[in-house]
Parts: C-alpha cells; sequence; structure tokens
C-alpha cells in the first residue's frame, strides 16, 4: 500500500520542486501581460510558459497529494492501471527538462545598427 502512494507522490514532489529550481518562481505579472496584451513581449511569453509548466507540475503534485489523502482516509490503495499516472509523470518531467532548456539557452543577439544603403551594400559585398 505505501509504494503504491508513496512513488507518486515523491516523483511529483521532485518535479515541483525541479520546475521551481529549473525556471524559478514564476513571475504572474509578466504571464499576465502575456494573456491581456495586445502587443505580447517575448519576456512576457517565457513569463507564460514558466507558469504554464509550474502550474503542470503542481497539479500532479496535488493530484498525488489527494490520491495519498484518499489511501488514508479510505486505508487501502485501489489496484489501478499505472499507464496513464506514468504517461503524466513522463510528460510532466519532459515538459520541465525542454521549459528549462529554453529557459538557459540564451538566444542569439542581433545587432541592428544605423547605417546608409551605401554602408550596407559594402557590408553584403564583402
Amino acid at each position: 500500500m505505501i509504494p503504491r502512494v508513496a512513488l507518486p507522490l515523491a516523483a511529483s514532489a521532485v518535479q515541483a520542486a525541479a520546475a521551481v529550481v529549473v525556471l524559478g518562481v514564476p513571475g504572474f505579472g509578466a504571464a499576465w501581460d502575456f494573456f491581456v496584451s495586445p502587443t505580447p513581449t517575448m519576456a512576457s511569453a517565457l513569463a507564460a510558459s514558466r507558469l504554464s509548466v509550474s502550474l503542470v507540475a503542481f497539479a500532479m503534485l496535488a493530484w498525488a497529494l489527494a490520491r495519498a489523502a484518499r489511501v488514508a482516509v479510505r486505508g487501502v490503495a485501489v489496484r489501478r492501471s499505472r499507464t496513464m499516472a506514468g504517461a503524466a509523470v513522463l510528460a510532466t518531467g519532459l515538459l520541465i527538462l525542454a521549459a528549462g532548456l529554453s529557459h538557459h539557452v540564451g538566444s542569439p543577439t542581433v545587432e541592428l545598427g544605423s547605417g546608409s544603403v551605401q554602408e550596407a551594400s559594402q557590408a553584403l559585398a564583402r
């Protein structure tokens, strides 16, 4: 009975902690700007993605806590197919990994300089 409850609870807790460590605490203000602004910025889009990933991780933790509470009240763990729970844990872990990778890999910078058409033509001719 304990392994059926403890393993999903531990996996969900590790994922929630990983989401906070890798992505940081999501900025609710910047994420809100993404959803309500007519012209969202890249920073607000990243904040919204961090918020979404964190919400998924904490929803998985809440699901595991609710399952543990249900087992504590009933005293018996109901045997269910582990396919859905395993797939959800795997998908959440991959989502945290992908979001963390995109968060930590810097985007290339583009330098835009002022100049004339003649200077641009000379730069392209090189």
